[in-house]
């Protein structure tokens, strides 16, 4: 007991008691609320497949006793162009990717690995393609070149594609007579 007579006790539960009373007069601020949408969007593109149309051919080339070329210019198509004094002749065709994607979408074609290759001919003679180029025909459209890469634009509606790919053939002024044959992988991006 303190000297007003009141036990300290009762006092403390007094002054408790009167907290209380004053935080239910005076209540916390609310905390503000506030809810929002957003909407999500995607597309699942359709995977891509494709084969092989058409392999390349260069034709039947004799060399006369100095180093060249055959540069075949890819299309539907095909040329054949010849340096060095080499005679060609026969088939020239550009090799022929089809497929099928998903319309409007980018497809990027990657040359092969170092753009270049071995054909491998009779006693292991061997001849260098190398210098990869793609083309396209309608409504398969070319969109840009770009390092390793060509972009193309799948434009038929039903997704499907066409590409041609062609190179240089480097031949050696003696080159032993034979079938040379060779294959080439290139790489396709969906984007």
């Amino acid at each position: 007991m303190d000297h007003a007579g009141v036990d300290r006790r009762d006092w403390a539960v007094a002054l408790a008691g009167l907290g209380l009373g004053l935080a239910a007069l005076c209540p916390l601020p609310a905390l503000a609320q506030a809810t929002g949408t957003s909407e999500v969007r995607l597309t699942i593109l359709d995977p891509v497949a494709a084969g092989v149309g058409d392999g390349m051919h260069f034709g039947e080339i004799t060399p006369t006793g100095t180093n060249g070329t055959v540069v075949l210019a890819p299309g539907a198509t095909a040329t054949c162009t010849v340096t060095g004094g080499l005679i060609r002749g026969g088939l020239c065709r550009a090799a022929r990717f089809t497929g099928t994607g998903t319309y409007q979408t980018e497809l990027r074609v990657q040359r092969p690995s170092g753009n270049r290759i071995d054909l491998v001919g009779p006693g292991g003679a061997t001849m260098r393609l190398d210098d990869f180029v793609f083309a396209a025909t309608p409504p398969t459209t070319f969109v840009v070149q770009n390092g390793a890469n060509t972009r193309f634009n799948i434009g038929a509606p039903d997704g499907s594609f066409e590409f041609f790919a062609g190179g240089t053939l480097h031949v050696a002024g003696n080159q032993a007579p034979g079938h040379y044959i060779g294959t080439f992988e290139i790489r396709l991006f969906y984007n």
